[in-house]
């Protein structure tokens, strides 16, 4: 995936996994990229950002709709 876009930031993982669910299931790609964190020895400061949710630029818009009528605020 090429030309990604943050759609979307959440304060816990739990809430990234299920807006990117939505999306997928709604035939949009997300990439997670911070999805395999817990896994890894890491610094909680890294989570600066949250759990970011990333989709190509031409879905943006679709994306941002279907997380506003799923009433999940990003």
């Amino acid at each position: 995936m090429t030309d990604l876009v943050i759609v979307a930031s959440f304060a816990s993982r739990p809430e990234a996994i299920v807006a990117q669910s939505l999306l997928r299931s709604e035939g949009i790609d997300t990439l997670m990229p911070e999805f395999n964190a817990l896994l890894a020895d890491y610094d909680p400061s890294m989570m600066e950002h949250g759990w970011r949710l990333l989709v190509h630029k031409d879905d943006v818009e679709e994306a941002r709709t279907i997380l506003s009528d799923a009433q999940i605020k990003p």
